[in-house]
């Protein structure tokens, strides 16, 4: 018995565009939880001497009217490093950048010796430079996609292209709508693993359908056969390359630390989301944009 994925393609593209129709929704709702690069504000690592709970420091910023902090381990758990990310809200965007640094180191020295902390890192971003950030970010996603459209149209044709890019919207909506649904921040980590999922998922369809245009030329079949074969043909390579991605992402997930684990699951989601589109999802819209076309040059 031959292996069909063209079969189950008209189920699972319909499934593809409710969930896509559903992200759209969710994400346009709720909104996207943007970090300190792009809201502005104030990033500190501190390292302290003695075990400290997070609720004690959390408390100590909210006496000293810091609001919305975010306190997380930074590393191991064992150790006594905290990453403490503070929002600038709206009554401070306007207020002295000085005056608010000088709020902040008064708040440690107050509270803390010299010797039961270090201050490791500060980082500090004003809500201007993070507005820049946030057009930057979109013009990069914008740019990309647009490359990659010229390039596929170049490559193969104009409905080859459309179906690739059809596949990278679906896998950058769906991928964004898991980072909402998740609660993770929008960073420049978060933006450059959606880039690179979106170069990803287009490797590996652009892999898929060149082996379609080659059957295309050699095989007299109808388009769904061919589409069938060249996916079983490029099956294994699909699903080699994709384990290798997994097999460094997901222990950067899991031992790389803070810094790194949002980027590592962003592009976890991406990769699987990615394969799927690859083989289930695409095929089938060039399906539909080039029925009839078999014997065309494409």
């Amino acid at each position: 018995m031959n292996l069909s994925f063209f079969n189950c393609m008209r189920f699972t593209c319909l499934v593809s565009l409710v969930v896509v129709g559903l992200s759209v929704y969710k994400i346009n709702n709720e909104g996207l939880k943007y970090g300190i690069e792009f809201m502005g504000g104030t990033e500190v690592v501190l390292d302290f001497n003695e075990d400290i709970k997070i609720d004690t420091i959390r408390n100590l910023f909210a006496e000293s009217g810091f609001s919305n902090v975010s306190i997380q381990n930074y590393g191991n758990e064992q150790d006594n490093e905290f990453l403490i990310r503070l929002p600038i809200d709206k009554e401070s965007q306007d207020a002295d950048l000085g005056a608010y640094r000088s709020t902040l180191k008064n708040l440690l020295e107050n509270n803390f010796s010299s010797d039961e902390y270090s201050l490791k890192r500060i980082d500090f971003i004003g809500p201007k430079v993070g507005k820049e950030l946030i057009q930057n970010g979109i013009y990069s996603i914008i740019f990309g996609s647009v490359a990659i459209l010229i390039y596929v149209f170049f490559r193969f044709s104009f409905s080859f292209a459309l179906a690739a890019v059809s596949a990278l919207f679906h896998d950058f909506i769906i991928t964004t709508m898991l980072v909402t649904l998740l609660d993770i921040e929008i960073t420049l980590s978060t933006i450059a693993a959606l880039l690179t999922v979106i170069g990803y998922s287009v490797n590996d369809t652009i892999v898929i359908f060149d082996r379609v245009r080659e059957n295309m030329k050699v095989l007299k079949s109808s388009l769904n056969e061919v589409i069938d074969t060249s996916i079983l043909q490029t099956l294994s390579r699909t699903i080699l390359t994709v384990l290798t991605v997994l097999i460094v992402l997901v222990p950067l997930y899991f031992f790389g630390g803070v810094e790194i684990e949002d980027f590592a699951l962003v592009m976890i989601m991406g990769v699987i989301i990615g394969t799927y589109s690859s083989i289930l999802f695409a095929p089938y819209v060039m399906y539909l944009l080039n029925k009839g076309n078999i014997n065309k040059n494409v």
